[in-house]
């Protein structure tokens, strides 16, 4: 998809991956809105291409005022809030008003960022693809692999939102994001973890043979480009998943990081319940046979990025 002079609205704009998204968009050319929560001096919106707009895009109003002239819209906000209305309200009637928006506007394309964690790994499936069970309001889960237990159901919620309005006919894809590294303030896995393994608020649990799946964020704009450049893409949901890390490997690395860092805390095999382990068998092969995707990014130089900006950060020097 030629990006020059296309309009291009983004929502969460001041975060990590929403700000990313605008800052590629705009080096193609693309005329950026950011919708933020606060117009201010965001990391990755300096272009001249991305014009800052304050608001909510779960107020339907709001959500009718962004998208109306857009030919892109990329739906990156979200909310990991621990209450369940407010995660309802974001996640998923949030969504389902700002697609109808885009629909209305006649918008182009729609991407929405979703995540690995709408899958029910309670369901007994042994291969997580895109056609797995999802997570539904209303079900008992034991195990969150996100920082809230309604993260997960929610964005399947707001999935199945979405849906509703790609059968109004909205040309819209989702892409179910892994763990997705990259430096950004406010990244969750190069900011906000290695902080906390800083303080010893990591453990391993067992002997942290628990996985995650991880991408990086260049992957994940690699992914969304090809997407843009195949009609094939709309109406289907891809998981973007570039390899599985054991959990003790991963936060064992960030501990390297930190010369003051105490030794990760463990938590007895004994006192694990099955459903604490971080477990994801996610598999993302629809994308690379469909879309010829191949990550641009490695797990070796995304950490190497990611322990640089920290030393750096520091004053650690290289």
């Amino acid at each position: 998809m030629n990006l020059q002079g296309v309009r291009a609205l983004v929502t969460g704009g001041s975060g990590f991956v929403g700000s990313r998204f605008a800052r590629w968009l705009a080096t193609k050319g693309a005329v950026v809105t950011a919708l933020v929560r606060q117009r201010g001096d965001h990391p990755g919106l300096e272009s001249a291409n991305i014009t800052q707009v304050e608001g909510d895009f779960t107020d339907p109003a709001t959500a009718r005022r962004a998208c109306a002239g857009q030919a892109l819209v990329v739906h990156a906000a979200a909310t990991v809030s621990l209450e369940l209305a407010e995660a309802v309200r974001v996640n998923v009637t949030g969504t389902g008003n700002l697609a109808a928006a885009a629909r209305e506007a006649g918008c182009g394309r729609f991407i929405y960022i979703s995540t690995l964690s709408v899958y029910d790994f309670q369901s007994g499936a042994t291969r997580f693809d895109e056609d797995a069970p999802r997570r539904v309001l209303g079900g008992n889960y034991g195990h969150s692999p996100a920082a809230s237990p309604y993260y997960g159901t929610t964005k399947a919620e707001g999935e199945r939102a979405l849906e509703a309005e790609i059968a109004r006919g909205l040309p819209a894809t989702t892409f179910r994001l892994a763990a997705v590294l990259g430096v950004h303030p406010t990244s969750s896995w190069v900011a906000k973890v290695p902080a906390k393994v800083r303080e010893g608020k990591v453990a391993l649990r067992g002997d942290g043979s628990d996985v995650m799946p991880w991408t990086h964020i260049d992957n994940v704009i690699h992914a969304v480009a090809l997407a843009l450049d195949q009609p094939r893409s709309i109406g289907r949901a891809y998981n973007v998943v570039d390899g599985q890390v054991a959990w003790r490997d991963f936060a064992g690395e960030m501990r390297s990081w930190f010369p003051d860092a105490p030794p990760l805390p463990k938590i007895p095999i004994e006192q694990v319940r099955p459903r604490d382990y971080f477990i994801l068998p996610c598999v993302g092969d629809r994308l690379r046979a469909e879309l010829g995707y191949k990550p641009v990014r490695d797990y070796a130089d995304s950490m190497a990025e990611a322990g640089a900006w920290w030393r750096a950060k520091l004053g650690l020097g290289s």
